[in-house]
């Protein structure tokens, strides 16, 4: 059992090593969308166009008349 659980440690070592090694790639300093750092502004959204409620059915059927 002394075998099995020292192979675990190293292996979890070696695990933890890839990972750090690798990273993930991110280049700087990580921000949140809401205050970028300065220079960085993303570009703002188009605002949601209301939709417009339909017509009441009984006003639909006299217009048709």
């Amino acid at each position: 059992m002394g075998i099995l659980s020292s192979a675990m440690r190293f292996a979890v070592l070696v695990f933890l090593l890839a990972g750090l090694a690798s990273g993930c790639g991110q280049r700087g300093e990580l921000y949140l969308r809401d205050s970028p750092p300065p220079g960085v502004k993303p570009p703002r959204p188009e605002a949601y166009a209301p939709v417009p409620y339909p017509p009441p059915a009984g006003d639909a059927a006299e217009k048709k008349r």
